[in-house]
């Protein structure tokens, strides 16, 4: 073999630019269209008889488990090889259950595609943003993290309004269009993995710590406890999301009278708000410190969660979704940023993120299976919940911020 070249340093900013595009790419393809566009894709398949109503939430539930399952596992690789090949089919995965849904409409069918892009999902979300960013500069991780991030929002955006114009009511037609999408999506994510085989560590050493960050210096005691108070927060996070993610077209139906379709144009209010949440935490300027900036983002989560909880007015709705698309992106972003204050090894900082994913998750199951009955007979009481549960996360978010005062 010869030399493997290393590049200057304006070729590999231009490089690295171009993984940060890719890395936003297979987040959209996670985040937005396996995780939130099912919502709206379901629906269509009910009206067209594929299968009845329950089967949306037994769908939802194998995903929101297979997503657990695979977020969980990436956790424990270590291999960077191993890495890459598990990612590498997630990603193959994704795209041909996609394709494989639009031509199945039988019920089993449907659950072995949400398994299977539920496990890949998790995969996904759990390891593109640290292999796109481990040449990030540090002067730059929360732009470029944020800006990674918020490939989620946009492919949720891209996926609910594809849906809406291309194929309202037909399944097969709207899932033909996510199966686009997705592959489209899938060939800058594909170069992503294949340039990451080719990479220098000296290169992305001699680049990373160019320009190192003032951070305060603490225990390690003081840094394992704001990483837990992180994950714990993450939690919550998935926690709090429940009631607009899920119940929105309950809401609609029975406290405003309206069709419970109007909920896929505030899926796609979601998505925009998760855009400009992660592009809104890119602009943030580097002398901020991030853990004073988590509580300000949980303050937008609780007035979102109020808003949804008592407002009578569609308008008001939509404008909670919106608030609670910007808190949920915001808070992932920075979060991210804030694990890489804490840890510089980059496998450990892998770990921790993957952890957050899953913990994220396991707060969504465990807020949507435990109040499902109760949401049937009381409603309001599980959007009151929801509440809480936001101004908790906001509590855990000061008290990570005090942990380094």
């Amino acid at each position: 073999m010869g030399d493997i070249l290393i590049p200057d340093r304006e070729t590999h900013l231009r490089l690295f630019d171009g993984k940060v595009i890719a890395g936003s790419c297979a987040m959209g393809i996670g985040f937005g269209l396996v995780r939130f566009d099912f919502g709206a894709i379901a629906r269509v398949m009910v009206q067209a008889d594929w299968f009845i109503t329950t089967g949306i939430g037994q769908l939802a539930g194998l995903n929101l488990l297979a997503f657990l399952l695979g977020s969980f596992h990436h956790s424990l690789l270590s291999s960077h090889k191993g890495i890459l090949r598990i990612l590498r089919v997630s990603l193959l995965v994704i795209v041909l259950s996609f394709w494989f849904a639009a031509f199945e409409p039988d019920l089993w069918g449907q659950a072995f595609t949400r398994v299977c892009t539920g496990w890949a999902a998790g995969h996904m979300i759990s390891g593109i943003p640290p292999l796109a960013l481990a040449q990030s500069p540090s002067s730059q991780r929360r732009k470029n993290s944020a800006m990674v991030l918020a490939g989620g929002g946009a492919g949720a955006l891209i996926g609910a309004c594809s849906i809406g114009i291309f194929a309202p009511s037909s399944p097969q037609m709207a899932w033909v269009v996510l199966a686009i999408c997705a592959t489209a999506l899938a060939f800058p994510v594909f170069w992503l993995l294949r340039s990451s085989i080719h990479d220098q560590l000296a290169s992305a050493q001699s680049i990373s710590t160019d320009i190192s960050m003032k951070t305060p210096e603490i225990s390690i005691g003081q840094r394992w406890r704001v990483a837990a108070l992180l994950i714990g927060g993450g939690l919550l996070l998935g926690a709090g999301q429940v009631p607009v993610t899920l119940y929105t077209p309950m809401v609609v139906s029975q406290r405003l009278g309206l069709d419970p379709s109007v909920s896929s144009e505030s899926l796609a209010v979601l998505g925009l708000g998760s855009w400009i949440g992660a592009l809104v935490a890119a602009t943030f300027p580097r002398r901020w410190a991030t853990a004073s900036l988590l509580p300000l983002a949980s303050i937008i989560g609780l007035i979102g969660s109020l808003l949804f909880s008592f407002s009578d007015y569609l308008s008001t709705v939509l404008l909670a979704t919106f608030l609670i698309g910007i808190w949920m992106w915001v808070t992932l972003s920075l979060t991210y940023d804030r694990l890489g204050e804490l840890v510089t090894s980059p496998g450990l900082n892998r770990r921790l993120w993957a952890l957050m994913a899953t913990t994220a998750g396991l707060g969504y199951a465990t807020f949507s299976f435990s109040f499902s009955n109760l949401a049937s007979s009381n409603l309001n009481a599980v959007l009151f919940i929801g509440v809480f549960v936001i101004a908790f996360q906001f509590l855990m978010e000061i008290m990570q911020g005090r942990s380094v005062q």
